[in-house]
């Protein structure tokens, strides 16, 4: 802003001092891991890493260093391409950080408001660098979806997580008053600021449309003034028209950005796809006559003497579009995610038979239809239950997702599923399934879900020296009755029972202690495989899981999982590892 070098060297001082080998704290988390022109990943706390992502770009497009814009593309690559949601926020963990390359899970999605308010701003900049509207994409999928989450309808009330899945357990109410106070004005520093995203110009004077919202803006090119009126009914319908004052002729160039979901791509690179392509392409005329085609960058270009009075028109269909993600995203397998446009869809309680968002089941080639309700454009389909895949489809309706949690507290998903879960798939709960019950339709549960990480590294069974009255059962389907009948007997606080009766996972309860052939199948088809994070460390007898089949009034059941799930009696006043699980 002062133009004067002292600050920009102070700005560029601060990124070579961050990641050497003597600086303090260097990790991951905060990405000083190694010096920022070598960083190739997007890590660590996904706002800092944002806003680290935007210093580069700034500092090597003000300095001409080409290493420091280089290096905040390779991030940008990093997490656009392979650890962005398909609402365009970013940030998987619950240290508010980047997870792992595809591992993008839902009900425990992080996607905070902030950080997808610096993404958009890391994408803007690199258009402006480049003239891509491949950022302009990006940005535009978080700005009307993950980022107008981010506050209520009545716009008293916001949220700092914004998650693809609720349990409806009344924790993703979005909050009146907290003690972070980061989005909520971060979020008006956008509303105010978003105009500036609709046009840009570059140093040869030619204008830029890249978002279709009605508005009003003036230029100068050439040195002659142009102004431009556009009347869009984006991002509900396609059509736009763009009208051009100038007081005498200009010659000059307009470029109008194509979307790429209108050119078949959900987002740059292969993390989702549509399932079908779109069977109408954009239309752009220049006063009825049709436009140039679309370029590489693209946008359709308009070279011409503007004068007033001449229009442009565009017309983008707005069918729903299926939308599938990369097979190495393992919690979206067997799903599929709806969007009409840039708006990204969700079904949610109000609007389902039961309230139950997480159980629905929807055939991949289901009808779609759109309707408008109080203002909105949703989608009516059918679903089934995946649980009961017998029972009849009925009528569902999708909201765009910004707009869930309006109704009060109940169950919402982005991702609905297409087909029943398979052995490894994470569940509903953000566990990971691990049975199917081939007798749902008498018994009432289809599958048995582990919690996704102990509840504890040593608790007792409980009840040493008493012998339960049950607690006996030792096949598939007898661990709640169990684990009923454990508590029944001798509430202790803090037993293996107790400990998974009273857990909550992603807002999910119902877990109980598995029974003695459950944890068989869980070591068998779960950790002998490499899933579900278990401890063992390759050490005999040290880490072996509870289960609830009691033996007698001394000894009950578990099983070593670091001696090839060998099974074992022992003392229940001996602290094993515990892991949950629930049937649905």
């Amino acid at each position: 802003m002062t133009h004067d070098r002292k600050h920009l060297d102070l700005a560029k001082h601060y990124l070579d001092i961050r990641g050497l080998e003597d600086s303090v704290n260097r990790s991951r988390h905060n990405q000083s891991y190694r010096p920022v022109t070598e960083q190739s990943e997007a890590v660590g706390h996904a706002v800092n890493c944002v806003s680290l992502m935007v210093s580069l770009v700034d500092v090597g497009v003000l300095t001409g260093l080409r290493e420091y814009f280089d290096a905040g593309q390779r991030m940008w690559q990093d997490a656009a391409y392979r650890k962005m949601y398909i609402t365009g926020g970013v940030g998987s963990t619950g240290n508010e950080g980047f997870g792992e390359a595809y591992s993008l899970p839902n009900i425990s999605a992080y996607a905070e408001t902030c950080a997808v308010l610096m993404f958009m701003t890391l994408n803007h900049r690199l258009f402006l660098a480049t003239g891509d509207s491949k950022f302009i994409d990006v940005m535009e999928r978080g700005m009307y979806n993950n980022a107008v989450d981010g506050v209520s309808a009545s716009g008293n009330r916001f949220f700092y997580v914004n998650r693809l899945a609720s349990a409806g357990d009344g924790r993703d109410e979005r909050w009146e008053r907290a003690s972070l106070e980061c989005c909520p004005p971060n979020l008006v520093r956008f509303l105010a600021g978003m105009p500036g995203f609709i046009y840009a110009q570059d140093k040869k004077d030619a204008i830029y449309i890249n978002l279709y919202v009605s508005s009003d803006a003036s230029f100068k090119v050439g040195g002659k003034h142009l102004a431009i009126s556009m009347n869009s009914k984006m991002p509900w319908e396609g059509k736009s028209k763009v009208t051009i004052s100038a007081p005498e002729e200009v010659r000059g160039v307009i470029k109008l950005r194509i979307p790429g979901w209108m050119r078949n791509q959900v987002t740059p690179g292969d993390l989702y796809s549509y399932v079908e392509k779109l069977e109408k392409p954009p239309r752009v005329w220049v006063n009825g006559k049709a436009a140039p085609d679309v370029d590489r960058l693209g946008y359709v270009t308009i070279d011409r003497t503007w004068k007033s009075g001449d229009a442009i028109e565009l017309d983008f269909p707005m069918a729903p579009r299926k939308v599938v993600a990369s097979p190495k995203v393992k919690e979206d397998r067997r799903r599929m995610a709806i969007e009409r446009g840039p708006i990204v869809y969700c079904a949610e309680w109000p609007d389902l038979s039961g309230g139950r968002a997480l159980d629905l089941l929807v055939r991949p080639d289901a009808e779609l239809k759109t309707a408008v309700n109080n203002g909105a454009t949703t989608i009516e389909t059918e679903a089934g239950s995946i649980v009961n895949p017998v029972r009849a489809a009925r009528r569902v309706r999708l909201i765009p997702y910004h707009l869930w949690a309006n109704r009060g507290p109940g169950e919402m998903t982005v991702w609905l599923s297409t087909a029943g879960y398979e052995i490894g798939d994470t569940g509903p709960a953000g566990g990971l399934i691990f049975y199917e019950n081939p007798n749902y339709a008498t018994d009432g549960w289809r599958y048995l879900e582990a919690a996704p990480f102990d509840q504890s590294a040593g608790a007792k069974w409980g009840c040493f020296r008493k012998a339960v009255q049950g607690a006996r059962g030792t096949g598939v389907g007898t661990g709640k009755q169990n684990t009923d009948d454990m508590l029944a007997a001798c509430a202790e606080p803090g037993s293996a029972a107790s400990l998974c009766a009273n857990l909550s996972v992603n807002g999910v309860r119902g877990w109980f202690l598995p029974s003695r052939d459950e944890l068989a199948l869980m070591y068998k088809n779960l950790h002998a495989k490499g899933l579900g994070g278990f401890e063992d460390r390759g050490v005999a007898d040290n880490f072996t899981y509870w289960n609830s089949s009691q033996d007698s009034a001394d000894m009950a059941g578990h099983i070593d999982f670091a001696d090839l799930g060998r099974q074992h009696g022992d003392d229940k006043d001996f602290p094993r590892r515990v892991r949950a699980v629930r049937t649905f």
